[in-house]
């Protein structure tokens, strides 16, 4: 995986949840980070769609709960 699909990933995921970029890493859940909710999930699955040109099925979208997981998903569809 690029490291600047990972960057871009943590930019969108910092500007949506509201927190330092450099506080995401691979431990980064909905389940320990305020602010992370299904709103929220939605913005974020938003935000990749645009960014990389690329679309989720509902299996993928209940899959990406953390910064790892929408990591792998994203680098296999891209």
């Amino acid at each position: 995986m690029s490291k600047n699909v990972e960057q871009t990933i943590r930019e969108l995921m910092s500007i949506i949840l509201n927190i330092d970029a450099a506080r995401i890493d691979e431990s980064t859940s909905m389940d320990n980070t305020p602010g992370w909710d299904s709103v929220n999930q939605i913005n974020i699955i938003l935000a990749l769609e645009e960014e990389f040109s690329i679309s989720f099925e509902v299996s993928e979208f209940e899959m990406m709960v953390s910064f790892f997981d929408i990591v792998e998903v994203v680098g296999a569809k891209i």
